[in-house]
C-alpha cells in the first residue's frame, strides 16, 4: 500500500472533522426531506411535473440554505433517482464508523473525488462558453485577450493545493531536490528541533557560500537576518534562528543588507533596457523562489526603516532596498508600506544627511519606475510632510524648507500626474477656506464658529500654500518650459490661478495686526510665484494695507521685550501688540516686502507707470506719519524707485517699437543684470542685512538651547549627588545602630 501523501495528512489533521460534521448535517437534512416526501406521497397524488430552467431550491427556505452552506444541487431528472440517492446516503451514514480514522480518510477522499469530477465538468462548460463567445462576439473576445488573459487561459485549481499552499511554501523551498518520501520525516524533525544560535563561524561560512550562492543558502541567511532584525521585538520572533550575542549583530546586518542582493544578482540577474531600467527575468526558474524569500523579508526592511537613528544605517538600508526593489513592484501593498516608511524617514528625521539619503532613494526609484511608484511617492510625501510640519520653529524650519524643495523636484518628474494630484489637494485647501469664511461670517455665539479660523490660520495650512507655490515656481519657469515642453506651457501652470486666489483669501480672512506674520509669510510665497512664472500678481495692495492698521494710529508702548521673530511665527503674542518692538519689526517687513515686489519689474519697460500710484501713496503717508525712523526708510525706498524709473525712461526713449510688439518688450534691457539697477543694488544690501540678522537669531537660539541643556544636566547631577549623600547617611546610621547593639550585648 502506497504511503499517505503530505496533503492528505494535513487534510486529516485540520479539515477532516469539519468535513464529517458538515456531511452529517447534509445527511440529516436529506432524511427529513425523504420522510416529508413519503408522507405527502401516501395521501395525495403527485402533481404534474413542470419544467423549469432554474435549479430546484423550493424544498428549503432561504435561512436553511445559508445555514447549510452554498451547496449547488444537481437537477432532478426523476423522482426514482432522487429516492435512490437518498437511500444511498442513508446507507452511507450507517456504514461510517466515526472512531475509525481510516474510514474517515476514505470518506473524505471519496468526497474530494466527486468534487474534482464536478469541477472538471464546470471547466469544460466554461471552455465551451468561451469558444461560443469567440464566434458570437469576436470584438469582445479580442478585448479579453488584451486585458484579461487569465480568464481565457482558465485552468482548474485543486482545492487541496489552496489549503496547503501558504503553509508549505517555506518547507518546499528548504526541501528542494529531496525525495518525496523523506520530506515528511525531515519537516517533522525540523519542527521538533530547537532554534539554532547564530555564531561567528556560521556567519563566516554563509559569507563564503554567498560568493557562489544557492537558493537554499539565501533562504537560511534571510531567516537569520529576520531573527537579527527582531532581536528586540516585544512580540517575539518565531523563527529557526536566534541571536544571543550582540557583537555579531553588525556583521549579520551587513550580510543581510549587502551580500544577499549581490548573491541574488548572481542567481537571477535583472534584464536592463536601453534606458537603464531594470526588470525581472521571468524565464529564469529561480526568480519566483527568490521573490518569495524577499516577500517574507519585506517586513524586516520596514522595521529597519522605522528604527533608523543615524545616516550610516539609513544609507545601507536604502541602498540594499534599491538593489532588490524590482521584486516588490508586483506587490502593491508591500510597496506602499515600504514607501510610507521611507517617506516618514524623509519627513521626520532631524539629520539633514539622512533626509538627503531618503530623498535620493525616492528620486531614483520614481524616475526608474514612474508608473509603479510615482503616484504613491507624491501622495505620501505631501501627507507625511504636513504631519511633520506641525511643530515649526527656528530649529526645524531648515529641514522643512529642504523637504518642500525636494518634494517640488519630485512633482516635476511627471507634470501631468502632478497636476492631477496637485489639483486635488489645492481643491481641498479651497474647500477649507470656503467653509471657514462661511462660518466666520455668521454672527453667532456658537464657539465653533468663533474658532473656525483655526482650521486656516495654522502652520500646516500655510506650509501647504507655500509648498504648492514652490511646486509651481520650480516647474512653470519659462526657461524650464522651453527645455522640457519645447516652448509649450507646463500642465502645472493651470494651478497658478486657483492657488493665488486661495492665498489671497487666506491673507484677507482676518486682517488684524495679530496675524501680520502670517500675511508676510504668504506674501513671500506670492512673490516667489510671480518671480519664477512671470505672472503678474497685485501684491502691493496687500502690503500697503498694513499702513492703515491700528499699529500706526495708536502710540506704541516701550516694553522691554526681545525682537519678534517674523520668520518662524505666524501669530503675534498678545504681549507684543501695541509695543514699539513689534511696530519696528512691522516697519522693517514693510520696506523689505515692497522692495522685493518692485524689484521683480526693475527692468520692465512699464516700470515708471507701475510705481506712480504707490509712490504717491507713500508720500502722503509720510506727511501724516510721526514715526521719524520709518519715514526715513520710506523716503529712501521712494528715491530708489524714482531713480530706477528714470533709468527705464531713458532706455525706452531710444526704442522704436510699441507695446504690441511683445517679443521686443520681453527682450528690453535683457543684457542688463537686475543687480546693476538702482533698485537692484538697494535690494541686494537689504538681503545681506536680513541674512545677517537671521544668522544672529539662530546663533542666539542655539546658545539658549545649549544653556538649557547644561542647566538640566547640572540639576540631574545635583539630584544624583543629593541621593548619594542621603544613601551615605543612611549607611552611617545603620552602622551606628549595629555598634550600639553590639555594645548592649
Amino acid at each position: 500500500m502506497a504511503k499517505t501523501s503530505k496533503a492528505t495528512k494535513k487534510f486529516q489533521s485540520k479539515h477532516l472533522k469539519h468535513t464529517i460534521d458538515h456531511r452529517r448535517k447534509v445527511q440529516k437534512h436529506n432524511k427529513l426531506k425523504v420522510k416529508k416526501s413519503k408522507n405527502s406521497g401516501a395521501d395525495e397524488a403527485p402533481p404534474p411535473e413542470k419544467k423549469s430552467t432554474r435549479p430546484v431550491f423550493d424544498d428549503m427556505s432561504v435561512e436553511e440554505f445559508f445555514e447549510e452552506g452554498f451547496q449547488v444541487p444537481e437537477p432532478q431528472k426523476s423522482s426514482k433517482k432522487k429516492e435512490e440517492s437518498d437511500d444511498s446516503s442513508e446507507d452511507l451514514s450507517e456504514d461510517i464508523d466515526l472512531d475509525d480514522s481510516e474510514g474517515e480518510a476514505e470518506a473524505a477522499a471519496a468526497d474530494s473525488d466527486d468534487d474534482d469530477s464536478s469541477e472538471e465538468e464546470n471547466e469544460e462548460q466554461l471552455k465551451d462558453d468561451l469558444e461560443k463567445l469567440a464566434e458570437k462576439d469576436p470584438e469582445f473576445y479580442k478585448y479579453l485577450q488584451k486585458n484579461d488573459k487569465e480568464l481565457l487561459d482558465f485552468e482548474g485549481v485543486n482545492p487541496m493545493d489552496a489549503v496547503s499552499d501558504d503553509e508549505d511554501d517555506e518547507n518546499e523551498d528548504e526541501s528542494e531536490g529531496e525525495d518525496s518520501e523523506e520530506k515528511p520525516r525531515k519537516s517533522e524533525a525540523k519542527a521538533k528541533q530547537k532554534k539554532a544560535d547564530i555564531t561567528k563561524d556560521l556567519l563566516v561560512s554563509w559569507d563564503k557560500d554567498l560568493k557562489e550562492p544557492t537558493v537554499k543558502t539565501i533562504q537560511h541567511v534571510s531567516a537569520a537576518f529576520k531573527a537579527g532584525v527582531n532581536i528586540n521585538s516585544s512580540e517575539g520572533y518565531d523563527g529557526r534562528y536566534t541571536v544571543s550575542d550582540g557583537a555579531i549583530f553588525a556583521d549579520l546586518m551587513f550580510i543581510g543588507l549587502r551580500r544577499i542582493p549581490e548573491a541574488i544578482q548572481k542567481l537571477a540577474p535583472y534584464k536592463v533596457n536601453s534606458k537603464g531600467n531594470r526588470s525581472l527575468d521571468e524565464k529564469n526558474g529561480k526568480t519566483k523562489m527568490i521573490s518569495k524569500i524577499l516577500k517574507s523579508q519585506s517586513a524586516s526592511y520596514i522595521t529597519l526603516l522605522e528604527d533608523i537613528n543615524n545616516t550610516e544605517t539609513a544609507a545601507l538600508v536604502l541602498s540594499s532596498l534599491q538593489d532588490v526593489l524590482p521584486y516588490y513592484l508586483s506587490y502593491r501593498k508591500i510597496l506602499k508600506r515600504i514607501y510610507t516608511a521611507v517617506v516618514d524617514v524623509w519627513a521626520t528625521t532631524t539629520h539633514l544627511e539622512t533626509q538627503i539619503a531618503a530623498y535620493a532613494f525616492m528620486n531614483n526609484s520614481a524616475r526608474e519606475f514612474p508608473k509603479a511608484v510615482l503616484e504613491i511617492i507624491l501622495r505620501q510625501t505631501y501627507s507625511s510632510f504636513l504631519k511633520a510640519c506641525r511643530k515649526t520653529n527656528i530649529h526645524t524650519m531648515d529641514l522643512i524648507n529642504f523637504a518642500k524643495n525636494s518634494a517640488a523636484e519630485l512633482f516635476g518628474i511627471n507634470e501631468s500626474l502632478s497636476y492631477q494630484v496637485g489639483f486635488e489637494f489645492v481643491r481641498q485647501l479651497a474647500i477649507h477656506l470656503r467653509t471657514t469664511i462661511t462660518n466666520t461670517s455668521k454672527r453667532s455665539a456658537n464657539s465653533e464658529n468663533k474658532e473656525a479660523y483655526k482650521i486656516i490660520y495654522n502652520w500646516q495650512y500655510c506650509h501647504s500654500l507655500d509648498f504648492w507655490s514652490r511646486v509651481v515656481s520650480a516647474n512653470c519657469n519659462p526657461e524650464v518650459e522651453e527645455v522640457r515642453h519645447k516652448n509649450k506651457e507646463s500642465p502645472l501652470r493651470a494651478l497658478i490661478y486657483p492657488l493665488v486666489q486661495v492665498t489671497l483669501g487666506t491673507i484677507r480672512l482676518i486682517p488684524t495686526p495679530q496675524f501680520f506674520p502670517l500675511r508676510f509669510y504668504l506674501i513671500r510665497s506670492l512673490i516667489r510665484i510671480s518671480q519664477n512664472t512671470g505672472v503678474y500678481i497685485p501684491i502691493f495692495p496687500l502690503i500697503v494695507e498694513i499702513l492703515t492698521s491700528s499699529i500706526f494710529k495708536k502710540p506704541a508702548k516701550a516694553e522691554n521685550l526681545p525682537v519678534f521673530d517674523f520668520e518662524h511665527n505666524i501669530k503675534a503674542n498678545q504681549q507684543y501688540l501695541n509695543t514699539k518692538v513689534f511696530q519696528e519689526g512691522v516697519c522693517e517687513q514693510f520696506i523689505d516686502l515692497c522692495s522685493e515686489f518692485f524689484v521683480l519689474y526693475c527692468k520692465s519697460v512699464a516700470f515708471p507707470e507701475l510705481i506712480t500710484p504707490p509712490v504717491i501713496g507713500l508720500r502722503r503717508f509720510m506727511k501724516k506719519s510721526k514715526l521719524i525712523k520709518f519715514n526715513k526708510q520710506i523716503q529712501q525706498l521712494v528715491e530708489k524707485l524714482t531713480s530706477n524709473a528714470n533709468l527705464i525712461t531713458e532706455k525706452r526713449s531710444k526704442i522704436q517699437y510699441g507695446p504690441s510688439n511683445k517679443s521686443e518688450v520681453r527682450s528690453f534691457m535683457k543684457d542688463v543684470k537686475w543687480e546693476d539697477t538702482p533698485l537692484g543694488q538697494y535690494v541686494v544690501v537689504h538681503r545681506r542685512n536680513r541674512e545677517e540678522k537671521l544668522r544672529i537669531l539662530k546663533e542666539a537660539a542655539a546658545e539658549e538651547e545649549n544653556a538649557q541643556k547644561n542647566a538640566k544636566s547640572k540639576d540631574v547631577e545635583m539630584e544624583d549627588a543629593l541621593e548619594s549623600s542621603e544613601d551615605d547617611e543612611e549607611a552611617r546610621e545603620n552602622d551606628d545602630d549595629d555598634v550600639e547593639v553590639s555594645d548592649d550585648e
